[in-house]
């Protein structure tokens, strides 16, 4: 992948797992964390709709 993994508070796809839309980011700020957790709101939505469906 053409990205430095070693980057410091900056969202890039996670090395092993970006296949499954993971995500990383190494000693997020203030600022990137509250962007996180819109994306970690939209992830728990989506899982439980998920898991709905399959009961």
């Amino acid at each position: 992948m053409p990205y430095d993994f070693t980057q410091i508070d900056k969202i890039l796809p996670h090395p092993v797992y970006a296949w499954m839309s993971w995500i990383c980011v190494l000693s997020p700020t203030d600022s990137i964390f509250k962007k996180l957790k819109s994306l970690i709101q939209e992830a728990y939505v989506y899982a439980k709709e998920k898991y709905t469906k399959r009961k």
